[in-house]
């Protein structure tokens, strides 16, 4: 594994770090995180229901830029059963809608 490689890991883990911590406490609660697709930056929220996530994004301003213009926003409409799984499935929608 080259040394990019081991650092785009690693600052994939600092992200998930509090989405993660969402599955150690019971009952409500969410997460907010920032990732970037590209030149964009998401907030993307994970919220816990009991044992159901859902999450949602929005797009943001990147650090220097103004606000998106018509910024890019959506939300899962099926809970699921894991916090990280929750997370991925808002990157998939991110990916298909940022593209």
């Amino acid at each position: 594994m080259e040394c990019r490689d081991r650092f785009g890991l690693w600052l994939v883990e600092l992200v998930l770090e509090p989405v993660r911590a969402l599955g150690l406490d019971g009952g409500v609660g969410s997460a907010t995180v920032r990732a970037a697709c590209g030149a964009r930056r998401f907030n993307v929220t994970i919220a816990r229901d009991g044992d159901r996530y859902t999450w949602s994004f929005m797009e943001v301003a990147a650090p220097g830029k103004v606000d998106p213009a018509a910024p890019l926003h959506d939300e899962g409409t099926e809970p699921l059963s894991d916090p990280e799984g929750a997370f991925w499935a808002a990157w998939d929608a991110i990916e298909q809608r940022a593209a």
